[in-house]
């Protein structure tokens, strides 16, 4: 079973996005913030991580600078969540080196499809 991290501050985007991520089998921690999310990272080296950009104590931003500069956690995948979808910040959010991003209000299938695209794990009906 994967272990996913979801930092977003508020709590009912991580509740729908745990609800997704778990009906697909995977083990979901949260974090309300960015220091939370840097506690979770040290205590469950997860396999994937969605950050939301706007957070207290540390942004997204701030959050994936730390991991992409720590050995242990710079190979994990990191997915922006933001409510912007304007191509400024959809540049800003690639040159950032966020792996993907997905856009609030979050689709639930491509919320799985990224997942299982950056975890490498085929969707139903591929790879048979």
């Amino acid at each position: 079973m994967r272990t996913l991290l979801v930092a977003d501050d508020n709590r009912l985007s991580r509740e729908l996005i745990r609800d997704v991520l778990e009906s697909a089998d995977c083990r979901v921690l949260e974090a309300a913030n960015g220091r939370e999310a840097l506690e979770r990272m040290e205590e469950s080296n997860p396999d994937l991580v969605l950050l939301d950009l706007e957070m207290p104590v540390k942004d997204g931003f701030a959050v994936l600078g730390a991991i992409r500069g720590d050995p242990r956690f710079s190979g994990i995948p990191v997915v922006a969540v933001t409510a912007k979808a304007m191509q400024f910040d959809r540049d800003r959010i690639a040159g950032a080196g966020f792996d993907a991003y997905l856009i609030k209000p979050i689709n639930n299938a491509e919320l799985r499809r990224q997942v299982s695209e950056l975890l490498g794990v085929p969707r139903p009906g591929e790879g048979q």
